[in-house]
């Protein structure tokens, strides 16, 4: 599966699993701004919804950013998929931002003592907040998109997307 497919894929599972079908559909007038909402945001507008109301509330000014840059994730989602992070300089871009299931876990592989890894980012509560470098080893129990950074070396971010 390309990492345009797994962006899609998050698009339309972020639809409906954060209850966003009206935000992600395509019936309805063509007013109102769009996004995929796959960093668990919005993802746009009330488009349609035709209730002629001049107020927007904050998350109809503008789809969210994407969270630390990821805009497609490398599918890390099969059963014998590597879920390694190699933590260090350069950060692959295939390690920068991947894409797992509920359940499964991420390890992070490197030296801690000079890079550290805490969360950046995302939905919340964020699983990466309690990365223990003795156990470099991150299960992630619900879906959402989950940011990762090294506070000793900005270059070193990334995110993980979860799906159900």
């Amino acid at each position: 599966m390309t990492r345009a497919i797994v962006a899609v894929i998050a698009a339309g599972a972020a639809c409906g699993l954060f209850g966003l079908a009206s935000a992600c559909s395509s019936t309805g007038s063509s007013s109102g701004s769009s996004g995929s909402g796959a960093d668990g945001g919005n993802g746009g507008g009330e488009a349609g919804s035709g209730d002629g109301s001049a107020a927007a509330d904050a998350a109809d000014a503008a789809p969210a950013a994407p969270v630390n840059g990821c805009k497609t994730f490398d599918d890390r989602t099969a059963p014998g998929a590597s879920r390694t992070i190699t933590w260090g300089f350069p950060l692959s871009a295939a390690d920068r931002c991947i894409a797992i299931k509920v359940g499964q876990s991420v390890t992070w592989s490197g030296n801690f003592q000079t890079y550290r890894v805490g969360p950046s980012g995302g939905d919340k509560p964020n699983p990466i907040a309690g990365f223990d470098p003795t156990a470099p080893t991150v299960k992630f129990a619900v879906a959402g998109t989950f940011g990762f950074e090294s506070p000793d070396a900005p270059a070193l971010v990334g995110a993980i997307l979860v799906s159900p």
